[in-house]
């Protein structure tokens, strides 16, 4: 989705606002959202984040799922009007990009959908992960959905060429100039090693550029406080 948090030389939040807002029509998104994660450990009044919600997808199908205490921050201007036209009753919040304007421990789950693939460097991941164990109430859980590392010869050439550009395998820059990220496995471990992994599952997904990748789905636990289940569960 669409929140950026580059910092390879001069700050490049603002190319990549401007990026996201020309492309707020075009762009679809295709990582699943399984709804019965989410039942399985919060009930229909947990509070909800979706960071990086883009046009509102997520949004959309957790309100379908019966899900009702939502918010969803961006800092696409685009995007969100889009999801405004979609949801007109959404709490849309448009952010700088780098935090979470919310008080600490004040909401139950943290959506992350296809958003670490766009924030390239390793302290910048862990700055968002240190951000959202911030806001998460104890016990609160964190869902994250992003690629792997591929390995078809057209990944394998991106990899190779912009490594020794951006010093870590798997960043790459696209013909549009974003610059993204596609992830090991053993760093998906250690970046969510302040949590308690409750389901993990690795499969196939569509891209916003509409090819296939291998693909990740993650759910953890704040190990902050209780370890029962959260706020608004069943």
């Amino acid at each position: 989705m669409a929140v950026l948090f580059l910092s390879m030389g001069p700050s490049q939040i603002p190319m990549q606002a401007r990026y996201w807002d020309a492309l707020a029509d075009e762009k679809h998104f295709c990582h699943p959202l399984n709804t019965a994660w989410l039942m399985r450990y919060a009930g229909p009044r947990a509070r909800i984040l979706d960071f990086g919600c883009g046009y509102g997808r997520s949004l959309s199908e957790l309100q379908t799922g019966g899900y009702m205490n939502m918010i969803g921050i961006d800092f696409s201007f685009r995007m969100l009007s889009r999801c405004r036209s979609q949801i007109p009753d959404a709490r849309l919040i448009q952010n700088d990009g780098q935090s979470i304007p919310l008080q600490g421990h004040s909401v139950d789950v943290v959506l992350l959908f296809a958003v670490l693939t766009c924030i390239p460097q390793d302290e910048e991941q862990r700055n968002l992960l240190r951000e959202i164990s911030r806001v998460l109430r104890p016990g609160g859980l964190v869902y994250v959905s992003d690629l792997f590392l591929n390995h078809d010869l057209r990944n394998l050439e991106r990899y190779d060429r912009y490594v020794g550009q951006y010093g870590t395998y798997g960043v790459f820059k696209l013909p549009e100039g974003v610059v993204v990220r596609h992830h090991t496995n053993e760093w998906v471990e250690e970046l969510t090693r302040p949590f308690c992994q409750v389901e993990f599952e690795a499969f196939e997904v569509t891209t916003m550029n509409r090819n296939k990748s291998a693909a990740f789905q993650y759910l953890g636990r704040s190990v902050t406080g209780t370890r029962g289940l959260i706020r608004g569960a069943r």
